[in-house]
């Protein structure tokens, strides 16, 4: 008897367990079709010269034009600047090559994707812009501003590549590729979009353990502050859930590596455009260093360092000073733009 109750358990077990399995991969399609389905509403296509490229608009004033960082899209734009379109701003993102609608051959280098970005301002009939840069979305940001200097009123870089390392971190450049693979593909990022929504500061420990050269001590207090501000932790989740799916993303980020690896020696001295950098002093991805040297080389830049922050420098306690700092900035420079057309 007790042979036979053995086998049927086995079984027993074993048809649970797939049923399990079956129902969450059966969650996760769902949840995936629904993503997608909810990042094309998002967004509008434009048909270029270069190619087809997504983006998206928001608000209403002078516009900003955003490049988001690595395994973004114009969702992480908009988890990330659209706060400007509160501040009397029209905020226009596109998603760079290679990330979700815009085919990679729209622009593989940060010259030929500033070149897209370019043709997708003449389609819309606006003139000028202030540029936006976050993380590797920095060299196409930079290339705008050289590439199209009487278009871009002012420039700012959030905690971005504006130039190679030298000499490179070893191994090169490891923060998308590590956060990549903590996601482990389109079902990783959907567990941790949902690590985030049932355990916060988990997944808070882990994003900043990916993004910030901090220790513990630091971590654990950074966490504690961000679950302390319902405002900061649902900017957090929004953050996490435009790195998912990853699948439509990958491509680009494919690209990134390869570009962020070659950058050439850029003359700064030559963009004339007024330029804030804003950094964190603890960023895991892109150090300090160059940053400092790059403000040195500008001819009209200021350097805004939070030695506290990592990456994520719009979550913890230097959040609302980055920003306010990045809207005076963007306001400034518009309004001086503005008057000098009137005189």
């Amino acid at each position: 008897m007790k042979n036979r109750i053995l086998p049927r358990a086995l079984f027993l077990t074993v048809v649970l367990v797939l049923f399990a399995v079956g129902a969450v991969l059966a969650w996760f399609q769902s949840w995936k079709s629904g993503r997608l389905v909810e990042l094309d509403a998002g967004s509008q296509l434009a048909q270029l010269p270069a190619g087809t490229m997504e983006f998206t608009r928001l608000g209403d004033g002078p516009a900003v034009l955003v490049f988001h960082d690595a395994l973004g899209g114009y969702d992480q734009g908009v988890a990330l600047a659209g706060f400007l379109a509160d501040q009397g701003f029209e905020v226009l993102i596109p998603s760079r090559p290679g990330y979700l609608r815009t085919p990679l051959p729209t622009g593989l280098t940060p010259e030929d994707q500033a070149d897209a970005a370019a043709q997708l301002l003449d389609s819309l009939a606006i003139a000028n812009v202030s540029v936006l840069g976050f993380g590797w979305g920095g060299p196409t940001a930079l290339e705008f501003a050289r590439r199209f200097s009487q278009r871009t009123q002012a420039l700012v870089f959030v905690g971005a590549a504006v130039a190679r390392e030298n000499p490179p971190p070893t191994p090169l450049t490891p923060f998308p590729e590590a956060v990549s693979t903590a996601l482990t593909g389109d079902v990783g990022s959907w567990l941790f979009v949902k690590l985030s929504e049932s355990r916060p500061a988990r997944a808070l420990s882990a994003a900043y353990a990916l993004t910030s050269t901090g220790g513990a001590v630091t971590r654990e207090a950074w966490t504690d502050l961000v679950l302390s501000n319902p405002e900061q932790l649902e900017h957090f989740r929004e953050i996490i859930l435009s790195l998912a799916p990853i699948d439509p993303r990958e491509s680009g980020l494919r690209n990134d590596l390869l570009q962020i690896r070659a950058l050439p020696d850029i003359p700064l001295k030559d963009v004339a455009t007024p330029v804030l950098l804003v950094h964190g002093g603890l960023d895991k991805a892109i150090s300090i260093a160059p940053i400092e040297a790059a403000q040195s080389q500008f001819p009209n830049a200021e350097l805004l360092l939070l030695p506290d922050e990592g990456h994520l420098v719009f979550l913890g306690r230097s959040a609302a000073i980055a920003r306010a700092r990045i809207t005076d900035f963007l306001k400034k420079h518009t309004a001086a733009i503005d008057e000098s057309a009137t005189e």
